[in-house]
């Protein structure tokens, strides 16, 4: 894929409906191009897409499977999928989110058993300010990013998704649509989060906090900049205090949870300091 194909993937993504921020792409993209195939028909319309996105050798992420409906019955997508996976070596992991009961498939149509590691639900609707009310005693401090040392939140966030990924999350903080605020106590960072205004919705991905008044007061100040607005966040279910917060601000609409596979080795990661993953579509945590 060349950074000419852009346009023709977004207009892809709008053709099938496949709701995801354009700049979002354009940021996995400047991650790691190589890791993105297109196919094309002879006349050289775009009918595919397909991404790993690698922040490490010997980890990928898959997302952004896409094939236009009129020739999803051509094995479009398998041959996308087997140009990608030369690229990368035999023993890379990869790991994604797919539907749960996409796991049986997987085994029953490729031979491949995955490990299964967190589920996660999207959450959206707009945030009441009493649900985000301080504590009696929040020993922290809320800062814009620009107000910490880049270093410190990028081990932060090795921290918690144990894969550095320099590139990709100086890329998402940068952005002009990325609004970030960092909690620091005693001079070390205990949480960040990231709020986008994407094209058709606010999103915040990541959220990660070290406990749930840290959490509340990062939400505090991104919600400032989207009041009464529809915001969105993907949490792992197994985090509580998240999904208190969902149900409390009736956020946890119908819909289906989404679980994170690894083809090689399950990366278990501390989903009690996940409140919202970075994204759904690369499987990123």
């Amino acid at each position: 894929m060349e950074s000419s194909d852009i346009p023709q993937v977004h207009g892809l993504l709008a053709e099938q409906g496949w709701v995801m921020e354009k700049a979002y792409f354009d940021c996995a993209f400047k991650t790691d191009p190589r890791g993105f195939v297109v196919a094309e028909t002879p006349s050289r319309k775009l009918i595919g897409c397909h991404g790993f996105l690698a922040h490490d050798p010997s980890m990928a992420s898959m997302g952004l499977w896409i094939v236009d409906r009129e020739s999803q019955s051509e094995r479009v997508g398998h041959q996308m999928f087997g140009d990608l996976a030369q690229r990368f070596s035999a023993g890379t992991n990869i790991g994604t989110f797919i539907w749960p009961h996409n796991v049986d498939r997987i085994k029953d149509h490729y031979g491949i058993s995955v490990l299964k590691s967190y589920m996660t639900w999207y959450n959206y609707g707009r945030i009441d300010p009493d649900t985000l009310k301080p504590c009696t005693d929040e020993r922290f401090k809320i800062l814009p990013a620009s107000d910490v040392d880049m270093a410190d939140i990028l081990s932060y966030d090795a921290e918690i998704h144990q894969i550095p990924r320099e590139a990709y999350i100086q890329n998402w903080i940068h952005h002009e649509q990325s609004k970030t605020y960092v909690a620091m106590r005693n001079n070390k960072v205990c949480g960040y989060g990231v709020l986008r205004s994407q094209d058709s919705f606010n999103q915040i991905a990541p959220l990660y906090a070290d406990n749930k008044h840290i959490a509340k007061a990062i939400i505090r100040h991104l919600a400032k900049h989207v009041p009464g607005q529809t915001v969105g966040f993907s949490s792992p279910l197994q985090n509580s205090s998240a999904i208190d917060f969902a149900e409390a601000n009736n956020m946890m609409k119908y819909g289906r949870p989404l679980l994170m596979i690894f083809y090689k080795n399950k990366i278990d990661i501390d989903t009690d300091r996940v409140y919202a993953v970075s994204s759904n579509s690369f499987g990123n945590c």
